[in-house]
């Protein structure tokens, strides 16, 4: 021991020469390799180096050496810190970790994609829950702390607007514990299926009135119950009020409705584009009827799956009012969309800037901005 000390000692400087050395060169050779090994550009770093390129050069020294793990200085001052403070023992540890660097496999990561993965979907995206349930219709109704009268003031704005969200929270009424709860859900449902029927068998009797007359029969009375009974079939089906069994006969009905309304106003549109004395309201009124009945015809034809005949009614409807036909286009992306055609759903959106307005369709329209710049 006393032999090896002594050793030591007469040759500690030059022990400590060698032992710089060592450390700089391997501190240089981690350093170079690393940045042929990782990516070495970090954009943001780029940015605030710049944002401080008139402060001192100490300074910027400090704050280039500080910067991420890929920066060569920080990378040669650790090694150098790393075996000076651990002599001899640091070596090993530095030849495993760049052996370790040299084996080391990441899994391939996609960058700057130009697609959307609709299958990480449901599990890429937070689940955003409210605290205290404001704002919330559901948890209002169905809170038990919430005041009876609340809720029944909460069912009343539901009802004024029958739409298939705010029907189908009114649904949930039906399974609550409170008497008076369930019945006035109950009622709201059964007064807006009965404001529709009434319509329905208005309409009905106008057909059945008008079909018993034969020479005099008014062909635009027809024509017109026959449109309006098309769309009362179909917003049974559409608010989910009609029962499952009955949803299929109310869309065969509709088209029904829809191919006899058809044919009087794509008629009545040729006669009036021949006509140079029809004022161009007139004109206007009726391609709007017909665009509506195909508009119609191509959402019905969505719900059987038959995405070709649906595509074809709506370019024939976005077609007839091409200046106005914003609220067409969402129902033609939906079809490119389901048969994935991505490339024509982005040429939709983005060359509809109108379609930003709609708060509904707003956030979708921005994805896929940011999806496929």
């Amino acid at each position: 021991m006393d032999k090896i000390f002594s050793f030591y000692t007469e040759h500690f400087y030059l022990l400590l020469t060698f032992h710089i050395l060592i450390t700089l060169s391997l501190a240089l050779i981690m350093s170079r390799y690393a940045l042929k090994r990782f990516k070495t550009e970090c954009r943001t770093d780029r940015y605030r180096l710049q944002s401080i390129q008139d402060s001192s050069l100490f300074y910027t020294f400090l704050f280039q050496a500080s910067l991420h793990k890929n920066n060569p200085y920080t990378i040669f001052v650790f090694v150098v810190a790393f075996n000076m403070a651990i002599p001899f023992a640091g070596y090993f540890f530095t030849l495993w970790l760049f052996w370790y660097m040299t084996h080391i496999s990441y899994p391939p990561k996609v960058v700057n994609t130009t697609m959307l993965n609709l299958d990480e979907f449901e599990t890429s995206f937070l689940k955003i829950e409210r605290t205290f349930g404001e704002g919330s219709m559901i948890n209002l109704i169905e809170n038990i702390y919430i005041p009876k009268s609340k809720k029944i003031k909460a069912l009343s704005i539901l009802a004024e607007n029958p739409s298939p969200i705010s029907l189908s929270i009114i649904k949930q009424t039906l399974t609550s514990d409170d008497d008076e709860i369930r019945l006035f859900g109950y009622a709201i449902l059964n007064k807006t299926e009965k404001t529709i029927n009434d319509r329905i068998n208005k309409y009905l009797e106008t057909i059945r009135q008008e079909s018993l007359k034969k020479e005099d029969r008014d062909e635009a009375k027809v024509a017109y119950a026959a449109k309006e009974l098309a769309f009362l079939y179909w917003e049974m089906v559409y608010t989910e009020l009609s029962h499952e069994s009955l949803k299929k006969n109310f869309l065969t009905s509709a088209l029904l409705y829809l191919e006899l309304a058809q044919e009087y106003y794509m008629d009545k549109l040729a006669q009036l584009l021949q006509d140079d004395k029809v004022r161009q309201k007139e004109i206007e009124e009726t391609y709007l009827a017909c665009s509506s009945i195909f508009t119609l015809k191509g959402r019905i034809f969505i719900l059987r799956h038959n995405y070709e005949k649906a595509q074809e009614y709506f370019t024939l409807a976005e077609e007839l009012i091409s200046e106005k036909s914003t609220a067409i286009l969402p129902y033609l992306a939906e079809v490119y969309f389901i048969t994935k055609r991505y490339s024509i759903v982005r040429s939709i959106l983005n060359h509809s800037k109108e379609l930003a307005f709609n708060p509904k369709l707003y956030p979708l329209i921005k994805q896929w901005e940011v999806a496929h710049g």
